[in-house]
């Protein structure tokens, strides 16, 4: 039997994760990073959090060589795109698509394009100047930037961008510690 303390204990977690948007299923053991990626011969090194989300919702952000950086999402639903959209936007997929409708509406940019899987969009970020996007770490071609955010990379402490679902923590650690 639940006592009254457990209860309480159990809403009020519920209650601060909806309000600072904290995403539970990101928070599961296990969950694989996704990697930001660029073209090798992109200026772009490192990104903040901030100007990332900003660049996912619309705002036009530059390399720092002056160059327009061009987002790329993963298909819909798609445990790639959930895990960046709660890690990255701080949303759900239904407010994700409230929001893009409401720009709409007011006659304003629309949303990324999408592009998979991540072979394809791993060629279409390496050929498109500007182009930004993510993948798994298990899918990271030699042929991508890997671009810290916040000065981090996946396996740092405190990356902050993960996938939906599972992945293995080793297989993490031994691909990053190439780049």
């Amino acid at each position: 039997m639940i006592t009254r303390r457990q209860a309480i204990l159990c809403g009020a977690t519920g209650v601060l994760a909806y309000t600072f948007r904290i995403p539970l299923a990101n928070a599961a053991k296990g969950s694989e990073p996704l990697v930001v990626i660029a073209a090798k011969n992109s200026s772009l090194n490192d990104i903040s959090l901030f100007r990332l989300k900003r660049l996912y919702l619309g705002d036009v952000i530059e390399a720092p060589d002056g160059t327009k950086l061009l987002p790329l999402n993963r298909g819909n639903k798609t445990g790639e795109r959930v895990g960046f959209d709660e890690s990255v936007l701080g949303m759900t997929p239904e407010e994700v698509a409230r929001y893009w409708i409401d720009r709409r509406i007011r006659g304003q940019s629309g949303a990324p394009k999408a592009v998979d899987p991540a072979a394809v969009l791993q060629k279409v970020v390496g050929r498109l100047p500007g182009a930004v996007s993510y993948v798994r770490v298990s899918e990271l071609s030699s042929q991508m930037k890997v671009v810290k955010v916040d000065g981090r990379k996946p396996g740092d402490a405190g990356y902050p961008i993960v996938s939906a679902g599972t992945g293995d923590q080793a297989a993490v650690a031994s691909i990053m510690r190439g780049y």
